[in-house]
């Protein structure tokens, strides 16, 4: 019941649903959060239809995430039975980058045959880790132009406190 909130119009820029045509299958999918982020849980939603519209009560399907070509999230020829047409299962990532999401239907209503669909999924970094790299490659690779800046800052700090203690005293005699 909850996938049929998200997954309420065909409008892809409104619910950010990645829809896709196999043989007699539409496969629509949504990445919650629409962003996936390295170290946090992205959930994977699916719904799985005839190309006629039709639900479908009970269809063997295989999930797979590839990142450069290597097998991250694998069970080969492990098929899932999708229910209802609904199925989602959960995955945090490690690294930041461009996944394939392979999706295998194993189609027993209509050809018999394996039918292959792939996803494309973008990882980022979150916001605050890459202001943290991006400092920290600063403070690495620039200190030549920070130490001497926080030297003289420190050294005007310091003259300007001993005038003013001066000043003080001028004051106070």
């Amino acid at each position: 019941a909850f996938a049929h909130s998200f997954f309420g119009g065909s409008d892809d820029s409104f619910n950010r649903t990645q829809t896709q045509s196999i043989g007699n299958y539409v496969i629509e999918l949504l990445v919650n959060p629409s962003k996936p982020m390295i170290g946090k849980d992205t959930s994977f939603l699916f719904r799985i239809t005839s190309d006629t519209g039709d639900e479908l009560i009970e269809l063997p399907v295989s999930f797979s995430i590839f990142k450069d070509g290597n097998p991250v999230f694998s069970h080969p020829n492990n098929f899932t039975l999708v229910r209802q047409g609904h199925y989602d299962f959960d995955y945090v990532f490690s690294e930041p980058g461009k996944y394939l999401l392979f999706v295998d239907i194993k189609d027993i209503f209509y050809t018999f045959n394996t039918l292959n669909s792939v996803f494309e999924v973008n990882v980022e970094v979150p916001i605050a880790e890459r202001i943290y790299n991006l400092l920290l490659t600063f403070m690495m690779n620039y200190y030549y132009i920070y130490i001497p800046l926080a030297a003289l800052i420190g050294i005007s700090f310091i003259v300007r406190s001993r005038r003013r203690r001066n000043n003080i005293k001028k004051v106070n005699e």
